[in-house]
């Protein structure tokens, strides 16, 4: 989401950096609050308003939805460990005996 509606990420020619041009102070004031706040109950309610604010303001519709899948064999493991998911890096992927 910060890559998308963050007004200091509009970089041209850069995919997935604010390519809509969206700027609202009060989002990049949330986005930058929420970056650093320890508390999981702040953070979880600055995005709850992000979210609200984005969604007003830039109406979306979606029309296609990929559906990702991880299929994997109990034995290998470490093949996703991060939010990039099956998109990740496989350097740490093993097989477990």
């Amino acid at each position: 989401m910060q890559r998308l509606y963050w007004s200091k990420n509009l970089i041209k020619g850069v995919p997935f950096s604010n390519g809509t041009a969206y700027s609202n102070p009060d989002v990049d004031a949330l986005l930058e609050a929420a970056a650093v706040s320890l508390d999981k109950a702040d953070r979880i309610e600055k995005w709850k308003k992000i979210q609200d604010i984005v969604m007003r303001d830039v109406p979306n519709f979606p029309i296609a939805m990929p559906s990702w899948l991880t299929i994997s064999q109990s034995r290998v493991k470490d093949h996703t460990t991060n939010a990039e998911g099956f998109e990740g890096s496989l350097a740490r992927v093993y097989l477990a005996s």
